[in-house]
């Protein structure tokens, strides 16, 4: 038996993203508890381990979702009954699937449940995602009016899965006030809610140059190269710049495999721009590696919560340039007043806006003074808000609070149940 079995859709340890980042600081963050692991995913692909997992994680049990046939039909477990890793809490890191077995645990087991989102998923399917985290694809039809029938419906969908696991958690978890608000719109209980922000490691990524001080900036968005990060955006903004800043490099960091047709799409667009030579896809790249390389990070993601890579920017001293959506523009410009005395980290632009984020940058580029000033602000805000060591310390806070007694606690497997996929 383990303490803690994080339920995850997608994500650790296969897929490279903010959410998997998160997961292996806080199991490697908290060596006294003992992790189990139940890896959703709709994905046909099986994908390789893309971390060193840490020796407090015991057991990782993989569960296909079947996804859906017809437009309208929910996808549902496979093979059927299912045999779980036992503990004594379960931690669902999303509503929507995730946050469904650990309903159904808390009911059959009376065991805690405890839930944090950092994205809301109707929200972000409202927003334009295709697809949630474990792969299942929610819009597959290519016609305007099916497109928009199968939103409402999946953003429905979803917005009543989130409501049913605000009933049934113990703890209620988000990463930002913004997100807080929107799970008591949908009737999530205020004593069970908290805002514990996201954190990284403050000195880690310690600048080692000032940014734009060599007269030829390079810019980057990091991220996975899906639809949400709006990669489109960055490249036409990319593309307004070229003729004002003749010596700009552009680049994209991060995974390149998790929609195939929308990288292809994102290249063409940057070959049909004639950005080939001024525009590079460098696939994944450790953080020290990403952020030294950089003078300014540019997100321009359609819908966010507090995104991991804002945070590494600003603690590396990089100025940044955010979309208004999620948490950004409390991260960049301070929540309380005592966060926005430590000045602004950057600059905040509409999401979908080529022309505003190409302005942004070319406002860091023109005055170095003031990119530096805005990167030295950043560090100072990561320093006073967003410790990871601050972010541990809650959690374990509540694990403690919620983690039921290890003797008597039993998990049974239905009888009928086919043991699933084990890897460790």
């Amino acid at each position: 038996m383990t303490d803690v079995c994080l339920i995850l859709e997608g994500t650790y340890p296969y897929i490279v993203g903010g959410v998997s980042t998160w997961v292996h600081a806080l199991i490697g963050g908290l060596p006294q508890f003992d992790f189990s692991l139940v890896h959703l995913t709709a994905r046909d692909k099986r994908e390789r381990i893309k971390f060193d997992l840490p020796p407090n994680l015991r057991e990782i049990v993989v569960v296909e979702i079947d996804g859906y046939q017809r437009p309208y039909q929910i996808a549902r477990w496979k093979p059927g009954p299912l045999r779980l890793p036992q503990a004594r809490a379960y931690h669902a890191l999303s509503t929507g699937f995730a946050g469904l077995l650990a309903g159904q645990i808390k009911e059959q087991n009376g065991l805690p449940f405890i839930l944090t989102e950092h994205a809301i998923y109707w929200r972000e399917i409202a927003d334009g995602a295709t697809e949630v985290e474990c792969g299942f694809q929610v819009i597959r039809q290519t016609g305007r009016a099916e497109i928009a029938a199968l939103r409402r419906h999946w953003t429905s969908t979803f917005r009543q899965l989130a409501r049913l696991a605000y009933a049934q958690a113990d703890a209620i978890v988000t990463v930002c006030e913004a997100n807080r608000r929107l799970q008591l719109e949908e009737g999530a209980d205020p004593a069970k809610c908290s805002v514990i922000p996201n954190g990284v490691p403050a000195d880690a990524l310690a600048a080692t140059r000032v940014p734009f001080a060599n007269g030829r900036p390079r810019i980057g968005l990091v991220g996975r190269v899906v639809p949400i990060k709006d990669v489109e955006t960055f490249i036409r903004a990319a593309h307004l710049l070229t003729a004002r800043l003749p010596e700009a490099e552009f680049v994209i960091v991060g995974p390149t495999d998790q929609d195939a047709a929308y990288y292809c799409h994102c290249r063409r667009l940057a070959k049909e721009l004639g950005l080939n030579g001024r525009l590079t896809f460098t696939g994944e790249l450790p953080p020290q590696e990403c952020y030294a390389g950089l003078d300014a990070l540019a997100l321009t993601s359609r819908s966010e919560a507090q995104p991991l890579t804002v945070l590494e920017a600003m603690s590396a001293g990089r100025p940044v340039v955010v979309t208004d959506v999620g948490a950004c523009r409390e991260m960049v410009e301070g929540g309380a007043q005592t966060d926005r005395a430590l000045g602004p980290a950057g600059l905040v632009t509409p999401p979908q806006h080529p022309q505003a984020t190409a302005e942004a940058v070319l406002a860091l580029c023109r005055d170095p003074q003031m990119a530096a000033q805005m990167g030295r602000a950043g560090q100072r805000r990561v320093r006073a808000f967003y410790r990871q060591e601050r972010c541990l310390d809650e959690y374990n806070r509540l694990y403690e609070r919620l983690l039921v007694p290890r003797l008597g606690v039993t998990l049974p497997a239905s009888r009928d149940a086919e043991p699933a996929d084990r890897l460790i």
